[in-house]
């Protein structure tokens, strides 16, 4: 499930933030190993540049590529081989990884019957499915919380230094891979006090234990090595992450449970797993710990969150180890024998079936083609060569390439940028390379608030103001608008654009055909979450309709 589809969109990008992950990963060929941009942790993205480096040395050994700058026109030529190399090392790996992860922890408390109805909750729950197919975090964080959890458990059993600091080790890692996971440091304090208390020890020894400390110390460390420029350059580590914290907001206490989780995992999944945590907590001694992280973490997420679906994957382990428990551990044993493999066998198929569908139904989405590389098609086949064309999204727009003068003149923004030139010059460079200067094409321009801020993604330039006499000077033919929620200054503007452009074509992503709004707002990347929009999809992609201005 994780593999079907694992090439969509390929050789474009769909996922707004595999390109970030992607492009500094292949950065770091250069040798500046600052990523000057820490909103995320960059231990994903040297993970990948590992992965990349493996790669080229066996693409040298096999004649594929005999230099560095010929693996980068490689890229430059055709990104989807390492696209896919990405995908499946850091988004199929993990998510197969946390499958086993949950059955190895979730056995050693639990039966090994509820222990692999865990796991297979894992393997088909269409959030995990999804997220498995993206150059991202979110698996590899998932995967580290696992780990890092039965690695706690290790020391709850066997609270021995050893265990301790491969649990603060595990820690780092996952925090290494993204900030939010500092809260398993929740946890790790409340078993270590439990151990102590357990054994009968002054309360001086509970807080100042040369084990509990060493752990953290671990923790500490392995972060800090994942994350040198952390201190290196802490004036930018320190205004990337200000400015991502700006990002964040309250999302409400229903959000994540009515949207991401009962859209992402099923109604009924979240209300097995939710009542079996609960049930864990009371009856077991350890079920208190098993209950604090995602308590501690839906609590944050709460506050301080945005409202994507992807922000509760974290959860989603605990959830299917509590309906697990509760239908193996409570439901199953209030059955005579032949009555509860009947009742059992209803219940799991009411349990996985939905998202099963759902995961199903997300392939086939990933596989079909998606409606802006048809649109691209359509354009490059119907409209005159040199028109220019103006994008209200940088995202959501056909898969059109700037012609070679457009790209040759971004060099004169890399002055504006504040890290990462050498390496964007270089990219730029390697893209000339591969480019007919002969071919005009289609030149685009990209409508932001405020264009003399534009450029900090080399992607997003030359810009434009929402403003129909500056299109009209620029000589701007089209503007393609997408179905899309929009700011409401963009909103504004594309009620504006009925009035003087004129509708050539619509691109659907519909079974019906018809262009409209997104159904799920929330889910701007690739495949939507909530089950109205995913059903009523024949497509990828968001709604796009081509204006000429009168």
């Amino acid at each position: 499930m994780r593999l079907w589809g694992l090439d969509f969109g390929l050789p474009y990008q769909f996922h707004q933030d595999e390109p970030i992950v992607v492009n500094h990963a292949l950065a770091y060929g250069t040798g500046d190993f600052n990523p000057h941009f820490f909103a995320i942790p960059p231990l994903t993205s040297y993970l990948l540049f590992i992965v990349y480096g493996i790669f080229f040395l066996i693409g040298m050994a096999f004649g594929l590529f005999h230099t560095s700058e010929e693996f980068a026109q490689y890229f430059f030529i055709d990104p989807s081989s390492l696209y896919i190399i990405g995908r499946l090392f850091i988004g199929v790996i993990p998510g197969i990884i946390s499958i086993a992860a949950v059955y190895v922890f979730s056995g050693k408390f639990l039966s090994k019957r509820a222990a692999l109805f865990a796991a297979s909750v894992m393997s088909i729950c269409f959030l995990n499915v999804v997220n498995s197919h993206y150059i991202y975090t979110d698996m590899l964080l998932v995967m580290f919380t696992m780990l890092a959890y039965g690695a706690i458990y290790s020391f709850y059993k066997i609270p021995v230094l050893k265990n301790y600091c491969v649990a603060g080790i595990l820690i780092g890692l996952a925090v290494g891979i993204k900030y939010n996971a500092v809260f398993l440091a929740v946890p790790y304090v409340l078993t270590h006090f439990m151990v102590t208390i357990g054994g009968k020890r002054h309360a001086k020894e509970m807080l100042f234990s040369g084990k509990l400390w060493l752990g953290a110390v671990c923790a500490v460390f392995v972060f800090a090595v994942t994350n040198p420029y952390m201190m290196l350059d802490w004036p930018g580590f320190l205004g990337s992450v200000s400015q991502q914290s700006g990002a964040f907001w309250p999302t409400g206490w229903l959000h994540h449970i009515v949207y991401s989780l009962t859209q992402g995992i099923s109604i009924p999944l979240v209300i097995t797993g939710g009542v079996g945590l609960f049930f864990i907590a009371f009856r077991k001694r350890w079920g208190i710990i098993l209950f604090s992280f995602p308590f501690v973490f839906y609590l944050v997420i709460v506050f301080k969150s945005q409202h994507f679906a992807r922000y509760v994957l974290p959860l989603i382990p605990f959830f299917a180890i509590g309906s697990a428990y509760l239908v193996f551990e409570v439901l199953y044993k209030h059955f005579s024998f032949f009555r509860s493999k009947i009742v059992i066998a209803f219940v799991v198929l009411i349990l996985v079936v939905p998202t099963t569908i759902k995961s199903v139904r997300a392939d086939m989405i990933f596989s079909a083609q998606d409606t802006r590389i048809i649109a691209a098609k359509w354009i490059k086949e119907n409209l005159d060569k040199g028109s220019r064309i103006a994008c209200a999204s940088t995202t959501f727009r056909p898969t059109l390439k700037q012609p070679y003068s457009q790209v040759m003149a971004k060099k004169e923004f890399l002055s504006k940028q504040k890290g990462l030139k050498s390496a964007k010059a270089r990219k730029l460079e390697m893209m000339l390379n591969t480019m007919d200067a002969s071919d005009e094409g289609f030149p685009l321009y990209f409508l932001c608030e405020d264009p003399e801020q534009s450029g900090q993604f080399l992607d997003t330039v030359p810009a434009l103001p929402y403003d129909i006499n500056a299109l009209r000077e620029a000589s701007i033919a089209y503007i393609i608008v997408s179905g899309q929620k929009s700011a409401s200054e963009k909103a504004e503007f594309i009620e504006e654009i009925k009035i003087y452009g004129m509708p050539v074509k619509d691109f659907s992503p519909y079974n019906d055909g018809v262009f409209r709004g997104t159904m799920d707002p929330i889910a701007t990347t690739c495949i939507p979450i909530a089950n109205k929009e995913l059903s009523a999809r024949k497509n990828p992609g968001p709604s796009l309709r081509i204006y000429k201005i009168k």
